[in-house]
């Protein structure tokens, strides 16, 4: 069966995927991906186990690769696409919404949800580096990382708009930018606060 889990509550949708594929399942980063490679994700088997547990990231950010998940709504596998965002308008995706064979949940943010420990943590670390990583340390069982990635960035694109000629702030930037990519990929993804928090004890010295 295909789940195909997406939306900015990323930490939730993590948390379902996990619970779908259990302990053990296999890592794929669609980047990685070519068209001729999905017969054997989907349908092939392995040498030790006829039905594969399958993780797959980022498949939306190549168009034409989510567009054959239609092809293969009768996968023996536990196949979950977790996707950050999709196209509302593809027709692939208005397709699968309508097929019975496809488990698709969308992870909204509580639209209450406050940023202010967020910002407050990035304020912090600007003078008190070793403070922040406390105050985030203190918070990683009930804050989402890819949230708190997205309230830092706000927080330095206010400082470049008050600032535009700051090499600091555009340094600080491309560091969030660098941060983002990171977090999409398989490797990082799994535990990504060790990321952050070696940024907020970088941030002074931008």
């Amino acid at each position: 069966m295909i789940h195909l889990f997406y939306g900015e509550d990323r930490l939730s949708a993590e948390k379902q995927a996990k619970k779908v594929l259990g302990e053990h399942y296999e890592n794929i980063d669609a980047e990685n991906l070519k068209i001729e490679d999905l017969p054997t994700l989907f349908l092939g088997t392995s040498l030790f186990d006829e039905t594969r547990k399958v993780l797959i990231k980022g498949l939306s950010e190549q168009k034409s690769l989510f567009e054959e998940l239609e092809k293969y709504l009768e996968t023996p596998h536990e196949i979950v696409v977790l996707e950050n965002k999709i196209n509302g308008n593809w027709t692939s995706l208005k397709s699968l919404k309508k097929s019975p064979e496809v488990d698709l949940k969308e992870f909204k943010l509580p639209e209450a949800k406050d940023r202010f420990l967020s910002f407050n943590i990035y304020s912090t670390a600007l003078s008190n580096p070793e403070k922040a990583v406390k105050m985030l340390r203190e918070n990683q069982e009930t804050e989402d990382p890819y949230l708190m990635l997205g309230a830092w960035t706000t927080q330095a694109l206010k400082a470049l708009k008050s600032s535009p000629n700051s090499r600091k702030n555009r340094e600080i930037l491309k560091e969030l930018a660098k941060i983002d990519m990171l977090l999409k990929s398989t490797k990082f993804s799994e535990n990504p606060w060790p990321i952050l928090e070696t940024f907020l004890l970088r941030l002074k010295t931008f």
